[in-house]
Order: C-alpha cells, then structure tokens, then sequence
C-alpha cells in the first residue's frame, strides 16, 4: 500500500489542477471543468442563463451576477468568437472557470482597452444554469422599438409582449429592470413605474426589483409609495446601501 504523505497529497492536487487548465478551447484559452454538466455540449443556437464573474490576477471581481443574485442572459449567436468557441465546452448545470489572456480580454470585452489589469489573465467564472430557444431578450427589442418608432409606442409594445402567452421575447428580471430604466431616462415616469411594477410582481423577493420600483415612485414625488418599498428592499437586502441612504435622506 502507498503511503500519502501531505507532500505527495499536495504534489496530486497540484498535477491534477495543471491537467485541468491544460484544457484548451478552439480559441486557446486554458479553462477548468469545477463541476460537471450534464447532456449534450452547448448548441451555438442557443440563448443561456447564467451565473458569472470576471476576476483579474489580483482576485479582484470586475464584473459579477452574484453580487446583485440575478442571472444573465446571453444569445450565444451575440458573443464574440473566443466566447462562443468556451460555451462549445459546456454544458447544462456546468461550472467553468475560462483563463482569458489579458490581450484577449481588452480585444474582446467593450471598454476592456482602457482597463488597467495585473498578471496575464483574467478568470471568467461561470455557472451554466440554464439552456434556452434562441430568444431574443425584451430589452433590446424595446431599445430598438425606441429608436425605430418612438417611446410611447415602445411602451404600448411592452404592454402588448408582457401580457401575451407566447410573446417569443425573453422576460428576465434584469433585462426588464432595463427597460424600466430606458423609459426612466426618457422622463415617462409612469411608464416606467408600469414596467418596474411588472417586475416586482414577478420577483417579490427581489430586493433589486422593489430598489428600482421605489426609485421611480421618489423621481414622480410619490414619498410614502418610495419609503415602502425601499424599506421592502432593504429587507430583502440589509446590505444595500443606497436604500438605506435613500431612506436616512427622506424619512
């Protein structure tokens, strides 16, 4: 029998991590498998739910949907090429971590020339919680609605997809907080106090849904509707700290 010693233990784990990373997309991006999924490899056809974050050499998380606990949705036809060659390695209820090289990351990410990063690569951690149709997502068929035909008729499209069985059009809770704020920054208040509404009434427990609800309520003067569900957020999520500034300014 083999005697394992802590340094023969720590020799394993460290060969077995080597072997992971050495995993290859078709794009050369080293990732890791941290947790199997099931059934067939991912469908570039597809649109994904997901839970994911981005963390440089230093550890430090630039972007992550664990922070506000709503998934993200992606049509993978969207993703740029690195990206879609690391979904072909999926698959559904998987967890990956993919290990972006740094010249990668600034050619392929909006914004990623002007960021300062350390070391050679950045981790995207993700959870692929979901596969789905290709749908495409309801806020940017109503940004483009706006830009098309104008904000009212966006908004009465809105009414039209968000009350249909089969509107075709994904309703997540983040990309209809989205449009809430498309019409927000419009100034057509009430409109987005409607769409907001719809996401609450769809996400009770979201404390992100009641924190843009009762942002809408103050912008329209309605105090006592703002108070509510900004106490209703801050219940949800004691450790927003915007409801609990908002709340210590108007109260």
């Amino acid at each position: 029998m083999i005697r394992i010693t802590p340094l023969l233990l720590l020799l394993w784990m460290s060969t077995t991590v080597i072997a992971q990373k050495a995993l290859t997309t078709k794009s050369g991006w080293a990732y890791e498998v941290v947790t199997p999924g099931r059934g067939n490899f991912l469908d570039l056809n597809k649109g994904i739910e997901t839970h994911n974050q981005l963390v440089d050499a230093d550890n430090n998380v630039l972007v992550s949907t664990y922070a506000v606990g709503i998934p993200d949705y992606q049509l993978i036809s969207d993703l740029s090429g690195p990206f879609q060659s690391a979904c072909e390695v999926m698959k559904a209820g998987g967890h990956y971590k993919f290990f972006i090289p740094v010249a990668d990351f600034r050619a392929t990410i909006k914004g990623g020339a002007k960021l300062k990063l350390p070391g050679d690569f950045v981790v995207w951690e993700v959870e692929l919680l979901r596969v789905l149709p290709p749908l495409p997502d309801i806020a940017k068929r109503i940004k483009t609605s706006i830009q098309s035909g104008g904000v009212d008729a966006a908004f009465q499209e809105f009414k039209s997809l968000s009350t249909s069985s089969n509107s075709g059009v994904y309703f997540g809770e983040w990309e209809v907080n989205e449009v809430g704020y498309l019409f927000l920054n419009h100034n057509k208040v009430d409109e987005a106090i409607s769409v907001f509404d719809f996401n609450v009434q769809r996400h009770p427990q979201s404390a992100n849904a009641h924190d843009s609800l009762a942002e809408a309520y103050l912008k329209v003067g309605k105090k006592d509707m703002a108070i509510r569900h900004y106490r209703w957020s801050l219940e949800l999520n004691p450790s927003n700290a915007n409801a609990r500034k908002v709340l210590a300014d108007i109260e």
